[in-house]
C-alpha cells in the first residue's frame, strides 16, 4: 500500500512524498519506504540540496528526513507517522466505531488513515484528507458557544459525539485523556475543526475532557492553572488554558490566523519521533533531546536553557509525566524551528495511577539521582556546540526565585490548595538544587 503525505507550505498542500507500506498488516512494526515527490523536491529543496544544505525546516516531513531524490527505507514505519496515529483513548474509541481491535497491530494502518486528513502540525495523508471529504459532505453542522464548551452542555456532548467517528480530530487526539479540536468560525461558534474552511477560521483550539472521578477532575482543573503559573514564571507559554466544567480550552500553538486573515500552520515533531524512534512507551535520556534542541533550533541556547527549567518546574509542580511526545519542536513558515510552547503540564502526580518519569538525565545515571538532578552536572553535559554551560547555570540560578514562588502562585490563580500542597512536596528541594547550579 502507498499513500501521498503532504506538506502546508505558501499557503497551500503540497504533494510532498509516498510512503511505501511492506506489510500492512503488520502496522508500525513492519518496513516501510519514503520517497519524496520528484517535482516537489525541485521546487522545494533542490537549490539547497546543491549547495550541500540539508533541507529538514517546515518543507521536509521530519528532521530525519531531509529532502532528497533518495529513497529511505526503514526497518519499521518511519517515526514521524506515530505522530499522527491515535493512541489511548483515542485509539480506543475510533477502533470500536470501525470495528477493529484496539490492541492489534493490523489496526494500526486503518487508523492512520481515519485520522490522518486533518493533523497537528503541517503534515497530513492525502487520501485520509480526500476521504474525510467524502465523509462530510452534506453533513450539517451544528455550532456550539463558549459557554457550551465550558459547561460541557448536553448540545455540547451531542456535537462531538455525533462527529466523532466522521471528522478527523473530534474522537481525540494522541494521549490517555479524550480530546476535541474545534475551530472557532466567523460567525462566532465552533465547531469540530475538519468542518470550517481555513478561509473562515477565526480561532482553533483543543478542548481536553475529564477522564473519569473526582481525581481526574482535579487534575484536569489544576492543569489549566498550571498553565497560568507557568507563564508567570516565565515559560514558553503560548496562551493560558481555561477550565470549564470537566473540560478545559487550551489554544492550539500550531495553527493560527496570520495578519493576512489567512491560516497558518507549524510544523510539529515529537522528541520521539526527532530522535528516530517508531514505538510508543519509549524511555530516553534529556541528553538525547537536548542533541535535537542543539541540531535544530534557531536559537539554541535560549532554548535549552528552557528545557531544563521545564525539567525542574515538572520535577518541583509534580508532573512525572514527561515522555517524548510531551515535548516537541515547532517549525515556522519562515524556515526557523524553536522548541515548542509548553503543553501538557499537570499535576500528574495526584493521580491515582503511578507514574514514573520515562525521560530522565544520563548524567545523573551514578548518583542514581534523577529525581534530584545536580543542575551543574546537567549543565555540564549539554554545554558544547556551541552552548555555553556557565550561562544556563547562571539561567537556572536567577529562575530559582520564580519557581520558589509557584505554588504560592498556583493557589492565586485558583487551584485547590490542598492539591498544590500534595503536588509541590518537593518544591523547596528542588529550588535550593538550581541555587547550586553555578559553582
Amino acid at each position: 500500500m502507498i499513500i501521498t503525505l503532504q506538506t502546508f507550505v505558501s499557503d497551500r498542500w503540497f504533494d510532498a512524498a509516498e510512503v511505501s507500506f511492506e506489510q500492512p498488516d503488520a502496522g508500525f512494526l513492519a518496513g516501510a519506504t519514503v520517497s519524496y515527490d520528484v517535482d516537489y523536491f525541485a521546487e522545494k529543496g533542490a537549490v539547497e540540496f546543491a549547495d550541500e544544505r540539508p533541507v529538514t525546516d517546515f518543507r521536509a516531513v521530519s528532521f530525519k528526513y531531509p529532502l532528497s531524490l533518495a529513497d529511505k527505507r526503514t526497518p519499521r514505519w518511519p517515526p514521524f507517522l506515530l505522530d499522527l496515529l491515535p493512541q489511548g483513548h483515542a485509539r480506543i474509541r475510533l477502533a470500536k466505531a470501525l470495528g477493529l481491535p484496539p490492541d492489534s497491530r493490523a489496526s494500526d494502518l486503518p487508523l492512520l488513515m481515519r485520522s490522518g486528513g486533518s493533523t497537528i502540525g503541517n503534515v497530513r495523508i492525502k487520501e485520509a484528507a480526500e476521504q474525510e471529504a467524502k465523509r462530510l459532505q452534506g453533513v450539517i453542522r451544528t455550532g456550539l458557544a463558549l459557554d457550551d464548551i465550558l459547561d460541557r452542555t448536553d448540545l455540547f456532548v451531542e456535537v462531538v459525539d455525533k462527529h466523532a467517528m466522521i471528522a478527523s480530530g473530534s474522537s481525540g487526539l494522541q494521549g490517555e485523556w479524550p480530546k476535541v479540536a474545534l475551530t472557532l468560525a466567523k460567525d462566532g461558534l465552533y465547531y469540530p475543526d475538519p468542518l470550517v474552511a481555513d478561509d473562515e477560521a477565526v480561532e482553533h483550539l483543543i478542548v481536553k475532557l475529564k477522564r473519569g472521578g473526582d481525581i481526574d477532575g482535579l487534575i484536569l482543573k489544576t492543569e489549566a492553572v498550571y498553565s497560568q503559573v507557568a507563564a508567570r514564571i516565565g515559560l514558553h507559554v503560548y496562551a493560558p488554558s481555561t477550565a470549564g466544567n470537566g473540560t478545559m480550552i487550551i489554544p492550539r500553538f500550531d495553527r493560527y490566523v496570520d495578519e493576512r486573515g489567512r491560516t497558518a500552520r507549524v510544523g510539529q515533531e515529537s522528541m520521539t519521533s526527532a530522535v528516530g524512534v517508531s514505538d510508543f512507551g519509549h524511555i530516553d535520556a534529556h541528553e538525547r533531546y537536548v542533541e535535537i534542541v542543539k541540531a535544530y533550533s534557531a536559537d539554541p541556547q535560549a532554548d535549552v536553557l528552557e528545557y531544563l527549567k521545564r525539567d525542574a518546574t515538572n520535577l518541583a509542580m509534580g508532573n512525572p509525566d514527561n515522555h517524548g511526545r510531551n515535548t516537541a519542536m515547532s517549525k515556522y513558515s519562515d524556515g526557523a524551528a524553536r522548541l515548542s510552547p509548553l503543553y501538557d503540564f499537570a499535576p500528574m502526580k495526584l493521580a491515582d495511577d503511578v507514574i514514573a518519569r520515562s525521560t530522565k538525565w544520563r548524567c545523573m545515571q551514578d548518583k542514581g539521582s534523577d529525581y534530584a538532578p545536580d543542575w551543574s552536572r546537567v549543565c555540564d553535559a549539554v554545554s558544547g556546540d556551541g552552548i555555553d554551560g556557565t550561562a544556563l547555570a547562571e539561567g537556572l540560578v536567577a529562575f530559582a526565585d520564580a519557581l520558589e514562588a509557584a505554588p504560592a502562585v498556583a493557589i492565586e490563580e485558583g487551584a485547590l490548595a490542598e492539591a498544590v500542597e500534595q503536588a509541590t512536596v518537593r518544591c523547596s528541594d528542588v529550588v535550593e538544587a538550581l541555587r547550586r547550579a553555578v559553582r
